[in-house]
């Protein structure tokens, strides 16, 4: 963040860190040309060692947001606008870059972690998340972080949070897989904390035993029709998806309630001649 205080401007992140001074904060200090200065701990009961760097000099100021303002999204560089007077311009960023910006958004910003199972006891399944406040609907950050990382994932929000000043959205992906798949693209920038983090929690969910996909009394797995018909005797050709091609389960269609179906409709319809 960006501000004027006491009438001079202030250039300020803060971090968290359970150990020390955040790696994220020596790499943005070490980025921007080693200007500014990295202070803490600032501690509170149950809530991690909170550690910020921070730059009062009006120059200093204006070098970062050079450096970094092409980056910027708009709200941030409208600070460095009315703080400083320096007007950055977005640039035309590579992929490549986009998926830095993206590692640096979820080392400030991001989380890896476990969540109970809602249905089976003792086993977790995983979340990345993103949370992020704004006053205007969801935050473009999101939607520019799903785009640099080619993920979907879900956005969920607005809610108010006490001690926020906006409303609160978060993205979050929830799918093993994909989780991997994110890590893997963000690698080669991402913190040591943050790797380590999504490591661990997938390194759970690697050890965990497969579970059974779907509940046999809701379907998935059937033998049989609801009106009796058993589905191996019925399949007489296989199935054809009439929409994204993707292939289905053999019990997803009963031939024999089709043709009934069928039957009753040229019964029910009067013929022309």
């Amino acid at each position: 963040m960006i501000h004027r205080h006491t009438g001079r401007a202030v250039a300020q992140i803060n971090q968290a860190g359970a150990s020390g001074v955040p790696e994220v904060l020596v790499r943005f200090q070490a980025a921007v040309g080693g200007v500014g200065h990295i202070r803490g701990p600032k501690r509170k009961k149950d809530r991690q060692d909170l550690y910020w760097w921070f730059s009062t000099k009006r120059v200093a100021i204006e070098d970062v947001g050079r450096l970094i303002g092409p980056w910027l999204c708009s709200d941030k560089a409208a600070q460095f606008r009315d703080s400083v007077g320096l007007a950055t311009k977005p640039i035309e960023r590579t992929a490549t870059e986009e998926l830095a910006w993206a590692a640096g958004f979820f080392d400030a910003e991001g989380s890896t972690y476990l969540e109970k199972h809602r249905t089976h006891a003792d086993y977790f399944r995983i979340e990345a998340a993103i949370t992020q406040g704004c006053a205007s609907g969801v935050p473009p950050e999101l939607e520019r972080f799903r785009a640099a990382t080619g993920t979907s994932g879900h956005l969920y929000g607005p809610w108010e949070q006490e001690g926020a000043n906006d409303p609160i959205f978060r993205w979050k992906l929830h799918r093993l897989i994909e989780v991997e798949q994110l890590l893997v693209r963000l690698e080669p920038w991402l913190g040591t904390v943050k790797r380590e983090q999504a490591r661990a929690a997938i390194a759970v969910l690697r050890s965990q035993a497969v579970l059974p996909r779907g509940n046999p009394f809701w379907g998935s797995h059937k033998t049989h029709c609801v009106h009796g018909h058993e589905y191996s005797t019925t399949r007489i050709r296989p199935y054809r998806s009439r929409g994204v091609g993707i292939p289905r389960r053999a019990n997803k269609q009963c031939l024999a309630c089709s043709r009934e179906q069928a039957q009753a409709r040229r019964l029910a319809s009067p013929t022309t001649c």
